[in-house]
Protein backbone atom coordinates (compact mmCIF):
# COMPACT_ATOMS: atom_id res chain seq x y z
CA UNK A 1 0.00 0.00 0.00
CA UNK A 2 1.13 3.73 -1.05
CA UNK A 3 2.32 5.64 2.11
CA UNK A 4 0.20 8.95 2.56
CA UNK A 5 2.87 10.90 1.90
CA UNK A 6 2.28 9.98 -1.85
CA UNK A 7 -1.19 11.52 -1.95
CA UNK A 8 0.54 14.68 -0.69
CA UNK A 9 3.01 14.37 -3.26
CA UNK A 10 0.59 13.77 -5.90
CA UNK A 11 -1.72 16.37 -4.51
CA UNK A 12 1.01 19.45 -4.73
CA UNK A 13 2.03 18.35 -8.17
CA UNK A 14 -2.29 18.87 -8.90
CA UNK A 15 -2.17 22.29 -7.13
CA UNK A 16 1.19 23.04 -9.45
CA UNK A 17 -1.11 22.20 -12.42
CA UNK A 18 -4.01 23.82 -11.61
CA UNK A 19 -2.90 26.78 -10.78
CA UNK A 20 -1.35 27.23 -14.01
CA UNK A 21 -5.03 27.14 -15.01
CA UNK A 22 -6.41 29.60 -12.79
CA UNK A 23 -4.17 33.01 -13.81
CA UNK A 24 -2.10 32.43 -17.35
CA UNK A 25 -5.49 31.91 -19.28
CA UNK A 26 -6.71 35.91 -17.95
CA UNK A 27 -2.70 37.38 -17.81
CA UNK A 28 -2.28 36.81 -21.70
CA UNK A 29 -5.50 38.69 -22.43
CA UNK A 30 -3.89 41.97 -21.56
CA UNK A 31 -1.18 41.96 -23.39
CA UNK A 32 -3.11 40.64 -26.63
CA UNK A 33 -5.60 42.91 -26.42
CA UNK A 34 -4.24 45.22 -29.71
CA UNK A 35 -3.50 41.83 -31.82
CA UNK A 36 -7.55 39.97 -30.88
CA UNK A 37 -8.55 43.42 -31.42
CA UNK A 38 -6.95 43.62 -34.83
CA UNK A 39 -7.65 40.38 -35.98
CA UNK A 40 -11.13 39.99 -34.91
CA UNK A 41 -11.61 44.07 -35.59
CA UNK A 42 -13.27 44.24 -31.87
CA UNK A 43 -14.54 47.37 -30.23
CA UNK A 44 -13.26 48.84 -27.03
CA UNK A 45 -16.32 48.35 -25.79
CA UNK A 46 -16.16 44.12 -26.86
CA UNK A 47 -12.85 44.32 -25.65
CA UNK A 48 -14.18 45.04 -21.87
CA UNK A 49 -16.85 42.67 -22.24
CA UNK A 50 -14.31 39.85 -23.22
CA UNK A 51 -12.04 41.32 -19.85
CA UNK A 52 -14.87 41.47 -17.84
CA UNK A 53 -16.68 38.63 -18.46
CA UNK A 54 -14.09 35.81 -17.05
CA UNK A 55 -14.16 38.23 -13.73
CA UNK A 56 -18.23 37.97 -13.73
CA UNK A 57 -18.12 34.16 -13.97
CA UNK A 58 -16.51 34.01 -10.81
CA UNK A 59 -19.02 35.61 -9.23
CA UNK A 60 -21.54 33.80 -10.70
CA UNK A 61 -19.91 30.27 -10.69
CA UNK A 62 -19.02 30.64 -6.95
CA UNK A 63 -22.19 30.39 -5.72
CA UNK A 64 -21.93 26.44 -7.58
CA UNK A 65 -18.81 25.35 -5.63
CA UNK A 66 -20.53 24.30 -2.20
CA UNK A 67 -23.71 22.32 -4.09
CA UNK A 68 -20.80 20.16 -6.61
CA UNK A 69 -18.57 19.76 -2.97
CA UNK A 70 -21.66 18.02 -1.89
CA UNK A 71 -22.79 16.06 -5.27
CA UNK A 72 -19.24 15.10 -6.29
CA UNK A 73 -17.05 15.66 -3.24
CA UNK A 74 -13.54 17.58 -3.84
CA UNK A 75 -12.30 14.84 -5.97
CA UNK A 76 -14.76 14.68 -8.35
CA UNK A 77 -15.40 18.33 -8.60
CA UNK A 78 -11.45 18.83 -9.11
CA UNK A 79 -11.63 16.19 -11.75
CA UNK A 80 -14.17 17.47 -13.43
CA UNK A 81 -12.80 21.43 -13.02
CA UNK A 82 -9.50 20.15 -14.68
CA UNK A 83 -11.28 18.48 -17.56
CA UNK A 84 -13.09 21.66 -18.46
CA UNK A 85 -10.63 23.57 -18.02
CA UNK A 86 -8.43 21.74 -20.53
CA UNK A 87 -10.77 21.66 -23.02
CA UNK A 88 -11.98 25.24 -23.27
CA UNK A 89 -8.52 27.22 -22.84
CA UNK A 90 -7.44 24.95 -25.79
CA UNK A 91 -10.64 25.62 -27.98
CA UNK A 92 -11.66 28.72 -27.60
CA UNK A 93 -9.79 30.75 -29.50
CA UNK A 94 -10.15 29.10 -32.87
CA UNK A 95 -13.77 29.55 -33.89
CA UNK A 96 -14.30 33.85 -34.05
CA UNK A 97 -15.55 36.17 -31.29
CA UNK A 98 -18.60 33.94 -30.46
CA UNK A 99 -17.00 30.94 -29.20
CA UNK A 100 -13.59 32.98 -27.83
CA UNK A 101 -16.64 34.65 -25.68
CA UNK A 102 -18.52 31.48 -24.77
CA UNK A 103 -15.71 30.00 -23.97
CA UNK A 104 -14.23 31.96 -21.48
CA UNK A 105 -17.47 32.11 -19.66
CA UNK A 106 -17.27 28.16 -19.70
CA UNK A 107 -13.54 29.12 -18.49
CA UNK A 108 -14.58 31.46 -15.81
CA UNK A 109 -16.91 29.46 -14.46
CA UNK A 110 -14.86 26.28 -14.19
CA UNK A 111 -11.70 28.65 -12.13
CA UNK A 112 -15.12 30.29 -10.28
CA UNK A 113 -15.87 26.58 -8.78
CA UNK A 114 -11.86 25.93 -8.52
CA UNK A 115 -11.39 28.97 -6.59
CA UNK A 116 -14.15 28.58 -3.94
CA UNK A 117 -12.84 24.97 -3.27
CA UNK A 118 -9.12 25.45 -3.23
CA UNK A 119 -9.47 26.73 0.58
CA UNK A 120 -11.51 23.77 1.32
CA UNK A 121 -8.89 21.70 -0.61
CA UNK A 122 -6.06 23.06 1.06
CA UNK A 123 -8.15 22.04 4.76
CA UNK A 124 -8.53 18.56 3.22
CA UNK A 125 -5.35 17.70 2.16
CA UNK A 126 -3.13 20.01 4.03
CA UNK A 127 -5.01 20.33 7.39
CA UNK A 128 -1.59 20.76 8.90
CA UNK A 129 -0.41 23.00 7.01
CA UNK A 130 -3.14 25.67 5.65
CA UNK A 131 -0.83 29.12 6.24
CA UNK A 132 2.05 27.94 4.47
CA UNK A 133 0.01 25.69 1.70
CA UNK A 134 -2.05 28.72 1.44
CA UNK A 135 1.00 31.13 0.72
CA UNK A 136 2.63 28.46 -2.02
CA UNK A 137 -0.88 28.91 -3.62
CA UNK A 138 -1.00 32.15 -4.16
CA UNK A 139 2.55 32.85 -4.63
CA UNK A 140 2.03 29.79 -7.29
CA UNK A 141 -0.92 32.15 -9.14
CA UNK A 142 1.34 35.31 -8.62
CA UNK A 143 4.38 33.82 -10.27
CA UNK A 144 2.46 31.74 -12.72
CA UNK A 145 -0.01 34.89 -13.63
CA UNK A 146 3.76 37.38 -14.12
CA UNK A 147 5.40 34.85 -16.44
CA UNK A 148 2.10 35.12 -18.42
CA UNK A 149 1.63 38.68 -18.50
CA UNK A 150 5.36 38.84 -19.89
CA UNK A 151 5.68 36.28 -22.02
CA UNK A 152 2.25 36.12 -24.16
CA UNK A 153 3.08 38.98 -26.96
CA UNK A 154 6.97 37.86 -27.41
CA UNK A 155 5.24 34.25 -27.51
CA UNK A 156 2.56 35.17 -29.94
CA UNK A 157 5.06 36.75 -32.40
CA UNK A 158 7.26 34.09 -32.02
CA UNK A 159 4.05 31.27 -32.71
CA UNK A 160 2.92 33.57 -35.31
CA UNK A 161 -0.01 33.89 -33.46
CA UNK A 162 -1.88 35.09 -30.19
CA UNK A 163 -4.02 31.74 -30.75
CA UNK A 164 -1.37 29.35 -30.57
CA UNK A 165 -0.10 31.45 -27.51
CA UNK A 166 -3.14 31.31 -25.48
CA UNK A 167 -4.01 27.68 -26.19
CA UNK A 168 -0.73 26.43 -25.12
CA UNK A 169 -1.75 26.94 -21.43
CA UNK A 170 -4.24 24.15 -22.29
CA UNK A 171 -0.87 21.57 -21.69
CA UNK A 172 -0.83 21.81 -17.72
CA UNK A 173 -4.51 20.98 -17.59
CA UNK A 174 -3.98 17.48 -19.13
CA UNK A 175 -0.95 16.62 -16.62
CA UNK A 176 -3.43 18.26 -13.87
CA UNK A 177 -6.26 15.83 -14.41
CA UNK A 178 -3.39 12.85 -14.86
CA UNK A 179 -1.90 13.76 -11.56
CA UNK A 180 -4.99 13.96 -9.72
CA UNK A 181 -6.88 10.55 -10.65
CA UNK A 182 -3.21 9.35 -8.88
CA UNK A 183 -3.57 11.28 -5.99
CA UNK A 184 -7.25 9.82 -5.56
CA UNK A 185 -6.09 6.12 -5.54
CA UNK A 186 -3.36 6.94 -2.70
CA UNK A 187 -4.60 5.99 0.68
CA UNK A 188 -5.33 9.56 2.60
CA UNK A 189 -5.84 11.05 6.56
CA UNK A 190 -9.34 11.06 7.80
CA UNK A 191 -11.07 13.73 6.66
CA UNK A 192 -14.13 15.66 8.22
CA UNK A 193 -17.70 15.08 6.89
CA UNK A 194 -18.67 16.61 3.37
CA UNK A 195 -20.28 19.57 4.08
CA UNK A 196 -24.00 19.96 3.71
CA UNK A 197 -25.40 23.00 1.39
CA UNK A 198 -27.91 24.01 4.26
CA UNK A 199 -25.21 24.28 6.76
CA UNK A 200 -23.80 27.22 5.05
CA UNK A 201 -26.77 29.44 4.16
CA UNK A 202 -26.36 31.21 7.22
CA UNK A 203 -23.06 32.67 6.07
CA UNK A 204 -25.54 35.59 3.90
CA UNK A 205 -26.49 36.64 7.23
CA UNK A 206 -23.65 37.09 8.76
CA UNK A 207 -21.49 40.40 9.23
CA UNK A 208 -18.04 38.56 8.71
CA UNK A 209 -19.25 37.35 5.60
CA UNK A 210 -19.75 40.30 4.06
CA UNK A 211 -16.61 42.53 5.32
CA UNK A 212 -14.57 39.39 4.14
CA UNK A 213 -16.46 39.63 0.69
CA UNK A 214 -15.82 43.32 0.37
CA UNK A 215 -12.31 43.11 1.46
CA UNK A 216 -11.93 40.40 -1.15
CA UNK A 217 -13.93 42.26 -3.52
CA UNK A 218 -12.04 45.86 -3.81
CA UNK A 219 -9.07 43.96 -3.86
CA UNK A 220 -9.91 41.82 -6.85
CA UNK A 221 -11.02 44.81 -8.78
CA UNK A 222 -7.79 46.66 -8.34
CA UNK A 223 -5.99 43.44 -9.97
CA UNK A 224 -8.24 42.89 -12.78
CA UNK A 225 -8.00 46.26 -13.67
CA UNK A 226 -4.68 46.37 -13.35
CA UNK A 227 -4.22 43.02 -15.58
CA UNK A 228 -7.07 43.91 -18.50
CA UNK A 229 -5.69 47.31 -18.69
CA UNK A 230 -2.79 48.37 -17.43
CA UNK A 231 -0.75 47.32 -20.98
CA UNK A 232 -3.43 49.38 -22.99
CA UNK A 233 -2.82 52.53 -20.36
CA UNK A 234 0.94 52.40 -20.36
CA UNK A 235 0.86 51.80 -23.94
CA UNK A 236 -1.79 55.10 -24.22
CA UNK A 237 1.41 56.65 -22.23
CA UNK A 238 3.86 55.98 -25.58
CA UNK A 239 5.06 52.67 -24.12
CA UNK A 240 5.56 49.83 -26.56
CA UNK A 241 3.26 47.05 -26.11
CA UNK A 242 6.06 44.17 -25.42
CA UNK A 243 7.10 46.52 -22.20
CA UNK A 244 3.75 47.35 -21.26
CA UNK A 245 3.06 43.51 -21.17
CA UNK A 246 6.66 42.53 -19.68
CA UNK A 247 5.61 45.29 -16.57
CA UNK A 248 2.26 43.27 -15.79
CA UNK A 249 4.17 40.63 -15.50
CA UNK A 250 6.57 42.22 -12.97
CA UNK A 251 4.36 43.53 -11.29
CA UNK A 252 2.17 40.51 -10.44
CA UNK A 253 6.43 38.83 -9.39
CA UNK A 254 8.03 41.36 -7.42
CA UNK A 255 5.17 41.28 -4.08
CA UNK A 256 5.74 37.50 -4.34
CA UNK A 257 8.31 36.77 -1.92
CA UNK A 258 6.74 39.98 0.84
CA UNK A 259 2.72 38.48 -0.32
CA UNK A 260 4.16 35.03 1.00
CA UNK A 261 6.60 35.61 3.95
CA UNK A 262 3.46 37.63 5.28
CA UNK A 263 1.02 34.20 4.14
CA UNK A 264 3.00 31.90 6.13
CA UNK A 265 4.05 33.71 9.28
CA UNK A 266 -0.25 34.97 9.75
CA UNK A 267 -0.03 33.75 13.13
CA UNK A 268 2.25 35.15 14.41
CA UNK A 269 1.21 38.65 13.44
CA UNK A 270 0.08 40.25 16.39
CA UNK A 271 -1.31 43.38 14.89
CA UNK A 272 -3.41 42.44 11.36
CA UNK A 273 -4.78 46.34 11.40
CA UNK A 274 -1.89 47.71 11.28
CA UNK A 275 -0.80 45.16 8.66
CA UNK A 276 -3.81 45.49 6.82
CA UNK A 277 -3.76 49.88 6.39
CA UNK A 278 -0.08 49.10 5.51
CA UNK A 279 -0.91 46.59 2.71
CA UNK A 280 -4.19 49.22 2.05
CA UNK A 281 -1.86 52.59 1.79
CA UNK A 282 0.77 51.00 -0.40
CA UNK A 283 -1.33 49.56 -3.02
CA UNK A 284 -2.84 53.23 -3.46
CA UNK A 285 0.14 54.57 -3.65
CA UNK A 286 1.28 52.33 -6.02
CA UNK A 287 -1.74 53.22 -8.68
CA UNK A 288 -1.52 56.80 -8.19
CA UNK A 289 2.07 56.27 -9.40
CA UNK A 290 0.36 54.72 -13.09
CA UNK A 291 -0.97 58.32 -13.28
CA UNK A 292 2.19 60.20 -12.91
CA UNK A 293 3.88 58.89 -16.59
CA UNK A 294 6.01 55.76 -17.90
CA UNK A 295 8.76 57.75 -15.62
CA UNK A 296 7.02 56.20 -12.59
CA UNK A 297 6.17 52.95 -13.94
CA UNK A 298 8.74 50.93 -11.95
CA UNK A 299 8.07 52.69 -8.43
CA UNK A 300 4.54 52.39 -9.04
CA UNK A 301 4.57 48.60 -10.14
CA UNK A 302 6.57 47.57 -7.07
CA UNK A 303 4.18 49.38 -4.37
CA UNK A 304 1.30 47.81 -6.63
CA UNK A 305 3.03 44.76 -6.52
CA UNK A 306 3.82 44.46 -2.81
CA UNK A 307 0.21 45.62 -1.83
CA UNK A 308 -2.01 43.14 -4.28
CA UNK A 309 0.52 40.31 -3.43
CA UNK A 310 -0.44 40.93 0.10
CA UNK A 311 -4.18 41.52 0.10
CA UNK A 312 -4.84 38.80 -2.40
CA UNK A 313 -3.39 35.42 -0.12
CA UNK A 314 -4.56 37.54 3.44
CA UNK A 315 -7.98 37.20 2.06
CA UNK A 316 -7.99 33.62 1.00
CA UNK A 317 -6.17 33.49 4.82
CA UNK A 318 -9.03 34.76 6.59
CA UNK A 319 -11.48 32.49 4.34
CA UNK A 320 -9.30 29.75 5.82
CA UNK A 321 -8.78 30.96 9.69
CA UNK A 322 -12.43 32.27 10.14
CA UNK A 323 -14.23 29.51 9.59
CA UNK A 324 -14.29 26.47 12.06
CA UNK A 325 -14.87 23.62 9.89
CA UNK A 326 -15.06 22.58 6.29
CA UNK A 327 -18.33 23.38 6.09
CA UNK A 328 -18.01 26.72 6.72
CA UNK A 329 -15.45 27.30 5.21
CA UNK A 330 -16.29 26.58 2.21
CA UNK A 331 -19.96 28.39 2.64
CA UNK A 332 -17.77 31.59 3.82
CA UNK A 333 -15.36 31.29 0.31
CA UNK A 334 -18.43 30.94 -1.90
CA UNK A 335 -20.38 33.86 -0.67
CA UNK A 336 -17.33 35.96 -0.18
CA UNK A 337 -15.87 35.20 -3.44
CA UNK A 338 -18.92 35.04 -5.10
CA UNK A 339 -20.05 38.81 -4.03
CA UNK A 340 -16.05 39.67 -4.24
CA UNK A 341 -15.84 38.68 -8.20
CA UNK A 342 -18.96 39.99 -9.72
CA UNK A 343 -17.71 43.83 -7.61
CA UNK A 344 -14.57 42.63 -9.58
CA UNK A 345 -16.02 41.85 -12.92
CA UNK A 346 -18.27 45.42 -12.80
CA UNK A 347 -14.73 46.98 -12.16
CA UNK A 348 -13.48 45.94 -14.75
CA UNK A 349 -15.99 46.74 -17.13
CA UNK A 350 -16.51 50.34 -16.19
CA UNK A 351 -12.82 50.52 -16.31
CA UNK A 352 -13.18 50.35 -20.07
CA UNK A 353 -16.38 52.44 -20.82
CA UNK A 354 -14.88 55.53 -18.03
CA UNK A 355 -12.52 55.60 -21.03
CA UNK A 356 -14.72 55.17 -23.83
CA UNK A 357 -16.66 57.97 -21.94
CA UNK A 358 -14.21 60.30 -21.23
CA UNK A 359 -10.92 59.27 -23.69
CA UNK A 360 -8.68 58.80 -20.53
CA UNK A 361 -8.01 56.93 -17.74
CA UNK A 362 -8.13 59.23 -14.83
CA UNK A 363 -11.59 58.20 -13.36
CA UNK A 364 -10.41 54.33 -13.48
CA UNK A 365 -7.10 55.29 -11.59
CA UNK A 366 -9.21 57.35 -9.20
CA UNK A 367 -11.31 54.68 -8.54
CA UNK A 368 -8.70 51.89 -7.70
CA UNK A 369 -7.36 54.70 -5.09
CA UNK A 370 -10.58 54.92 -3.46
CA UNK A 371 -11.31 51.15 -3.81
CA UNK A 372 -7.72 50.63 -1.74
CA UNK A 373 -8.69 52.83 0.62
CA UNK A 374 -12.38 51.15 1.17
CA UNK A 375 -10.98 47.55 1.45
CA UNK A 376 -8.91 48.85 4.50
CA UNK A 377 -11.75 49.00 6.40
CA UNK A 378 -13.18 45.72 5.33
CA UNK A 379 -10.41 44.21 6.03
CA UNK A 380 -9.93 45.43 9.71
CA UNK A 381 -13.51 44.29 10.27
CA UNK A 382 -12.58 40.85 9.16
CA UNK A 383 -9.63 40.50 10.78
CA UNK A 384 -11.12 41.26 14.17
CA UNK A 385 -14.27 38.95 14.15
CA UNK A 386 -14.12 35.95 16.10
CA UNK A 387 -14.18 32.99 13.79
CA UNK A 388 -18.05 31.50 13.02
Amino acid sequence: MAKPTSRAFWAVATVVCLTLLLRPPLAAIGPLLGLIQKSMSLSTSELSLLTSVPVLCFGVGAFAGPKLQQKFGLGGSFAGILALLTIVIATREWFGFGYLLVGTVAMGLGIAVSNVLFPALIRAEFSHNVPKMTAFYTTLLSGFSAVASAVAYPAARALGSWQLALAVIAIPGALGLFTWLIALRQPSAAHEPVAQVGESHGMWRHPLTWAIAAFFGLQSSNFYVLLNWLPTILVNQGMAETNAGAIVGFMSIVGVPVGMLITANLKRIRNLTLLIVAISTVTSLGVLGFSLGTAWVIPASILTGFGLSSSFPLSLALIGMKGSNQAITTGLSSVAQGVGYLVAAAAVYLAGLSYDLTGGWTVAIGSMIAMSIAQAFAGIFAAKHPIV
